[in-house]
């Protein structure tokens, strides 16, 4: 097994023993806020941070796009590293 895959299996055992609901809410949450600031920052050329930030649009805007990030994102993302954790656990039982 190379040192990569140690690195991701000894990881992914951490997150697993946390919870699929746990890391939903740090890695979806996390991802889509910094979608969220990344997206209205080519709005303050424009306006003030007051009016992209702070409103009720922005309000309702990151609530939709955390509870996306939370459903969808880290369901995907999940899903993706469940199948590389379960590719290395094979490869790990077929070299011994």
């Amino acid at each position: 097994m190379s040192d990569q895959d140690k690195k991701f299996k000894d990881q992914w055992d951490i997150t697993i023993a946390k919870g699929r609901i746990f890391y939903g809410l740090t890695q979806g949450s996390v991802f889509r806020f910094a979608i969220f600031i990344l997206v209205n920052m080519f709005e303050l050329k424009d306006e003030s941070v007051q009016n992209v930030f702070f409103t009720r649009q922005a309000f309702e805007q990151i609530a939709t796009m955390i509870l996306a990030g939370i459903i969808g994102y880290s369901t995907v993302k999940w899903w993706i590293n469940q199948k590389v954790y379960n590719k290395i656990l094979n490869k790990q039982k077929s070299e011994s």
